[in-house]
């Protein structure tokens, strides 16, 4: 296509969450940050003394964060560790930096490693460096265990720990070595296979042992083994605890470790490693809150949501009180049971203070809180009954007690980076707690008392009754092992571990007493170990962190079909509190199309019997014409989050004109987005599909592709036998023979095939409208032809109430007070041709041109408004950071000449695109609806981004003209229609099969303002 870039147009990935504004708590009128002076005010607490050693910004191929803002600011909401480390562990730190900076991702010694490891063959007389790879597994809160543990076995045995960080590990934490990486490298030969890797794996040292392929006196070893240490690990695996086994493994160069435990107490039990465990660390109690703080810090991303809220919510309080809720089976701990444990709890050891309950009082403002408590829970009913017990009632003491929850997802989900960045924040959040109350069991708990430095109170596990007492002080600080070896090496036999080592006393894992007969027991001088004892049940912790009026009245109804993710839609009904009501009317006629498409999604829709016929058809391979079942249109997606809201319109809109059920192949990276549209039933693709797992991969060379088969001829117009199912291909660089889906005459053959597979990524819905098959039902559907997407959009894309919760709280804070608001929504797809300083001029001259704002004085300066003086509010949007910041300090720095008050705000700026993030994609959706929501709208020419916000608000935009090395005169010109623009139509002519510009086919069909050779939708009075 004509100019066309290979590029997917329009969608800009998001990774530093939400850029909040820098707010201060009460620790000083004025900070002054500058990286070397805050290191020393903190060098002789804790692990914040090694901090100092890891305090250099990453630059290392591999290490995703420039900086880290948490490792200098932490200290300014972190109280100071009353735990001081040890001598011996700085220097040993210091030692593994430079280990770790000799031996790292793409040193010398680490590419000569690799290299032997393909060999296959074991250099014995080299001393190259060894490695052990750790491979994530469970709930982040048992990472974050295991790696630490994984960390210390590498400490101890001269290793350099590297992470196999898949996606839902990105962007955490910061890098925690200086001038190198802890990230596994792409290179690695089974790079992409660890993560399967199963005790029954080929190079499983237990596998091998169990099989005798390998002994301890095996003379040649692997270059590689794998180390199976999960909770379910058998006894042959176990033996990796054993003095002998570790002379064995000392000479392979990489171990992979798969571990969901806190397997480090039983290090300490080797006595291998423990004269210099003794040296490492002299006070027992503290080898997580010292680790712990060493290699975890925030990334940036996450560090802007833990100081957000905690200046939002917890910042002003006299006293912070967590409680951490985590419950395993719902049936032996029932909510009424829970919250009577906490409540004795909260009583029994005075935490809060008892409430009147015979008088009433107005909801507290923030800065009367004497106390606040941060609930976190999977579940909103606790939060709830605290909030109205408190909110309610006046306490006896006269004390303010706030309650806050940050999320509730109602069930966990591992493998999504979103939710695991969520459960990081607050488990931070956790550890900044004066007082802290946790579940017993949690993993998740585990992590935040260690990081903080202090023994909980634990609430006792429930089984069946409330155990009284509700709670206890845990004697350690300590996480608890789980599934520990209950053997001796020697004597080959099982035996109570906790015999092992003359350190003091045995002491009880708080939580459970007993479970089948085995004491869970823990031992150390001050009850520093946990560790967990019972041979038949194992007890893991996967833990835890307008067409408003169709949508009123057809898709308000709660989903409650199989497979729908949410629970509620709080946007649906909400969202007219935010959003500006529609001039633009629907049809009547859409109106009832709408229904009768609800009603078919319903009897057609997954799970249901007509589904389960047509899915035997599929599978059969066989078409039964005379069967009246269902036929469906199956989506893929393509691109970025532009792109997938417009095609997925765009196939919505060819369901409706064929009375086709629309499903979406939904992608880890679209989980959580939106709530279903269809009441009663779900659009998602269900996993039994054949080839679900399959049609990501698809492309127009596969055999079922509909152009593929024109080509060759396979297929025609009078094949009697058609296949079951279609790949359509609609994508930007779709060929003439895929785009013979818009002739009148393909799509009567189509009609007749049950499932068409459609991939795309553009909006080709205005082709649709060149069609004499469907022009007499879109005339009736759409007499205005510009509001198809206003009316589509507004009707599918209501946020889940995840997404829903970030718009809002953003508004709230940044938006709503202001008199009128600017979205200026900034792509840049070139650098060369759109450099920054033109791009800026263009945007400064059209809002001059278009009067959007005042000029300023900038002979005068002004002090920071507050938000209450705020006239006018400039919402950007852009992979960039240096728009907003010209142009707040252009109006932060100088009056306006009018007088009025222009604030600007920027939510994120990750500077590259990446669409295949589930995380980003939410922060997209979330700045795609901010822009919605303004009164006037800026957007870039050929951004589908700008496109959705456009015709979700329902107006024409002014649109910033390309640049091409010059700035464009005028900079900036009035949309004539709000249609989004479809950027590579077909050319030709279905009956003459010649080129032609099909603009001159109908009055209302017309190139588009950004791209010439793109055609939209317009009002024919346009």
């Amino acid at each position: 296509m004509k100019g066309f870039s290979g590029n997917c147009f329009g969608l800009r990935r998001r990774r530093n969450g939400f850029g909040m504004k820098t707010t201060f708590s009460k620790v000083g009128a004025c900070l002054i940050v500058f990286t070397v002076v805050v290191i020393f005010i903190c060098q002789d607490t804790a692990l914040d003394s090694i901090a100092r050693f890891a305090a250099t910004m990453s630059s290392a191929t591999g290490g995703e964060e420039e900086t880290c803002l948490s490792r200098n600011q932490s200290i300014l909401y972190r109280k100071v560790s009353p735990h001081k480390s040890s001598s011996y562990l700085i220097a040993k730190l210091r030692s593994y930096e430079e280990l770790h900076k000799r031996c790292g991702p793409h040193t010398n010694s680490y590419k000569r490693s690799i290299k032997q490891m393909k060999s296959g063959q074991i250099d014995h007389n080299s001393t190259d460096c060894k490695y052990v790879v750790w491979v994530g597994l469970a709930g982040l809160g048992n990472r974050m265990l295991s790696i630490t543990s994984a960390f210390l076995y590498a400490l101890l045995t001269n290793r350099v720990l590297l992470i196999n960080q898949e996606h839902d590990m990105v962007g955490l934490f910061c890098e925690p070595f200086p001038n190198t990486s802890w990230i596994l490298p792409e290179d690695i030969p089974f790079r992409n296979e660890v993560r399967k890797f199963k005790q029954k794996y080929g190079h499983s040292y237990g596998k091998m042992l169990k099989s005798n392929t390998i002994n301890y006196s095996t003379k040649l070893l692997p270059p590689y083994l794998y180390l199976h240490l999960s909770n379910d690990y058998d006894h042959h695996d176990k033996l990796f605890f054993c003095d002998q086994d570790q002379a064995l493994l000392s000479k392979v160069p990489w171990l992979i470790m798969k571990s969901n435990v806190y397997f480090l107490p039983s290090l300490f039990l080797m006595s291998s490693f423990d004269q210099e465990l003794n040296k490492l660390f002299p006070d027992k109690e503290t080898v997580f809150h010292h680790l712990g703080r060493y290699l975890f810090h925030p990334s940036d991303r996450v560090w802007g949501l833990i100081t957000k809220y905690y200046q939002d919510y917890l910042a002003n309080a006299e006293k912070r009180i967590g409680i951490q809720i985590r419950i395993f089976d719902a049936k032996t701990s029932p909510f009424g049971s829970v919250m009577d444990q906490i409540l004795a709890c909260i009583q029994k050891e005075k935490l809060l203070p008892e409430v009147g309950t015979g008088k009433s009082i107005a909801s507290p403002s923030k800065n009367q809180t004497s106390k606040v408590v941060l609930v976190t829970s999977l579940f909103r009913g606790y939060f709830d009954k605290l909030k109205k017990m408190y909110g309610e009632h006046p306490t006896k003491t006269g004390e303010v007690v706030a309650v806050y929850q940050p999320s509730y997802v109602g069930r966990q989900r591992s493998y999504w980076n979103s939710h695991n960045m969520q459960a990081w924040a607050e488990i931070y959040l956790l550890s900044l707690s004066d007082e802290l109350v946790t579940s017993a069991w949690s993993t998740f708990g585990y992590v935040a008392q260690g990081l903080r430095g202090m023994r909980p109170l634990i609430l006792y596990k429930i089984e069946g009754t409330i155990p009284d007492p509700p709670c206890g002080r845990g004697v350690s600080m300590e996480p608890c092992y789980h599934a520990p070896p209950i053997f001796d090496c020697k004597a080959k036999t099982t035996v109570d571990t906790a015999t092992f080592v003359p350190q003091g006393t045995v002491l009880v894992c708080r939580g459970e007493e007993e479970i089948n007969g085995f004491d869970m027991k823990t031992f150390s001088k001050a009850g520093a170990y946990c560790l967990i004892v019972f041979s038949v049940v194992v007890i893991f912790n996967c833990q835890d962190t307008t067409l408003d009026s169709i949508t009123a009245r057809f898709a308000a109804t709660k989903s409650s079909a199989i497979d729908i993710e949410e629970e509620s839609c709080l946007s649906r009904n909400q969202s007219v509190l935010y959003r500006k009501s529609s001039p633009h009317k629907p049809s009547s006629y859409l109106v009832s199309k709408l229904r009768s498409y609800e009603e078919l999604h319903k009897q057609c829709g997954p799970r249901t019997n007509s589904y389960k016929r047509s899915l035997k058809q599929l599978k059969s391979g066989q078409i039964d014409h005379d069967s009246g079942d269902c036929k469906y249109v199956v989506w893929v997606a393509d691109c970025g989050l532009g792109n997938r809201i417009l095609s997925i319109t765009s196939a919505f809109l060819y369901a409706l004109l064929t009375d086709r059920v629309l499903l979406i192949n939904q992608e880890q990276e679209m989980v959580d987005l939106f709530c279903e549209p269809f009441p009663t039933s779900s659009w998602i693709l269900p996993e039994d599909f054949p080839f679900k797992n399959k049609m990501s991969g698809f492309n127009q060379k596969v055999g079922h592709s509909y152009g593929n088969l024109l080509k060759s001829n396979t297929i025609n117009y009078s094949t009697p036998m058609l296949p079951s199912y279609l790949y359509l291909y609609l994508s930007h660089d779709c060929d003439h023979d895929d785009q013979l889906f818009f002739c009148d005459q393909d799509q009567a053959l189509l009609s007749k095939v049950p499932w068409l597979i459609m991939r795309s990524n553009v909006y080709f819905l205005p082709s649709m409208f060149l069609m004499s098959s469907f022009d007499q039902e879109l005339d009736k559907l759409f007499p205005d032809k510009e509001t198809v997407f206003h009316h589509l959009g507004r009707y599918l894309f209501h946020p889940s109430d995840r997404v829903w919760g970030l718009i809002t709280k953003y508004y709230q804070d940044y938006l709503a007070k202001a008199e009128k608001r600017i979205g200026i929504q900034i792509r840049i797809f070139s650098a060369k041709t759109s450099p920054f300083g033109s791009v800026m001029d263009q945007i400064l001259s059209c809002i001059q041109k278009e009067k959007l704002l005042p000029e300023v004085d900038t002979e005068k300066s002004i002090a920071s408004p507050s938000k209450n003086q705020t006239s006018k509010v400039v919402l950007v949007t852009s992979l960039f950071r240096g728009y907003f910041e010209k142009l707040n300090k252009m109006y932060g720095e100088h009056p306006t000449k009018t007088g009025e008050v222009v604030a600007v705000y920027q939510p994120s700026n990750e500077r590259k695109q990446q669409s295949w993030e589930n995380s980003h994609n939410v922060q997209a959706w979330v700045e795609i609806y901010l822009l919605s929501l303004s009164d006037e709208l800026v957007t870039s020419a050929w951004s589908t981004f700008g496109y959705v916000a456009q015709g979700l608000r329902g107006m024409r935009p002014l649109i910033l003209y390309k640049i091409d090395r010059t700035i464009p005169d005028p900079p900036c010109g009035r949309g004539v229609s709000m249609e989004p623009c479809y950027h590579a139509p077909p050319i030709f002519d279905c009956k003459t099969k010649k080129t032609v510009d099909t603009t001159t086919f109908v009055p209302h069909v017309k190139h588009c303002e950004d791209i010439r050779w793109g055609i939209k939708l317009f009002n024919t009075s346009s």
